[in-house]
């Protein structure tokens, strides 16, 4: 008796290895796809282990690259700005970045995000001490996948002006100019003259 339990555990704990292993959609044989699905997926789906390894890092996208949220009293210099998630660690500065990924989609005029920006400004008046701050979502670049050297610095996916008036916020998109026509100087009266029908 004590064998066959022995047996039945043994058989129960590979294949849940072999479930967990196998857990992606790609490169799955067959056999492991079965296992999963009618024998452990009751176990594993309340546990979320069956999430699988797909990560959002893999895409290689600008938008997976690290984000973070820059604050500071419109019209102070750069070393009194407050970055988060600045030297948090762990869970705390995932929740930061995420945060900051969720506001970028404002440069575009996503509704939501341009709502959540003024939000999280608004939230920094009275560590700021002034109810006018200008908001910078920074984006680090990706290092190259040909084994580049990591490039520096960050480029500025979003920055507005958010201020209180009236007891209401207002969010002032600061937009890089867009392209233009060139300009062309105006005709003088006398070229326009002669080139008049006569």
């Amino acid at each position: 008796m004590r064998a066959a339990v022995t047996v039945a555990i043994g058989v129960y704990l590979v294949g849940l290895v072999l479930a967990l292993l196998g857990n992606t959609s790609s490169g799955a044989s067959a056999v492991v796809r079965t296992i999963k699905g009618r024998l452990y997926a009751p176990w594993l789906v309340p546990a979320w282990l069956d999430l699988g390894h797909d990560h959002h890092l893999t895409y290689g996208l600008p938008e997976d690259a690290d984000h973070a949220i820059e604050l500071r009293a419109t019209g102070a210099d750069a070393a009194a700005a407050v970055r988060f998630p600045g030297r948090l660690t762990g869970e705390r500065a995932a929740r930061w970045r995420r945060l900051a990924a969720a506001i970028a989609p404002a440069a575009a005029g996503d509704e939501q995000a341009v709502a959540l920006a003024a939000a999280v400004a608004a939230g920094g008046f009275a560590d700021l001490g002034t109810d006018d701050v200008t908001l910078r979502v920074l984006r680090r670049q990706l290092p190259d996948r040909r084994g580049l050297p990591l490039p520096t610095g960050s480029s500025v996916v979003v920055a507005a002006r958010v201020r209180r008036v009236g007891g209401e916020l207002q969010l002032i998109r600061a937009d890089p100019p867009g392209e233009v026509a060139p300009l062309v100087t105006p005709a003088t009266p006398r070229a326009a003259a002669d080139e008049a029908p006569p």
